[in-house]
């Protein structure tokens, strides 16, 4: 009974140190290029995916129907995002390198 009791005790400490330590950032992908273009390629999906959850899940027509609404107002914010995103990357490589421009031309 010792022994069951160990096992709870340390899962359920495993389960709230992973609670409460905040996320780790992998070298702020959220705000590069990389996140953009996730961001973008996750709205462009999410329309078709939407549509078949929405079928196999719900009513005949209607689930198909609001998975299509569904996925199109996730698609508009997702890659609205990631566009916003990529922007926010592009303007300061733009700023490295327009000094760089009248060398070439």
């Amino acid at each position: 009974m010792s022994g069951r009791r160990h096992r709870i005790v340390i899962v359920l400490s495993l389960i709230v140190t992973m609670v409460m330590i905040p996320p780790i950032r992998a070298a702020y992908a959220d705000n590069d290029l990389v996140g953009g273009v996730g961001d973008i390629v996750t709205g462009v999906l999410a329309i078709p995916f939407d549509v078949l959850a929405g079928t196999f899940n719900g009513p005949p027509v209607i689930g198909t129907i609001g998975g299509a609404l569904h996925g199109t107002i996730y698609a508009l914010s997702s890659v609205t995002r990631g566009l916003l995103r990529l922007i926010g990357v592009a303007i300061p490589i733009a700023e490295k390198v327009a000094p760089l421009i009248p060398i070439f031309l």
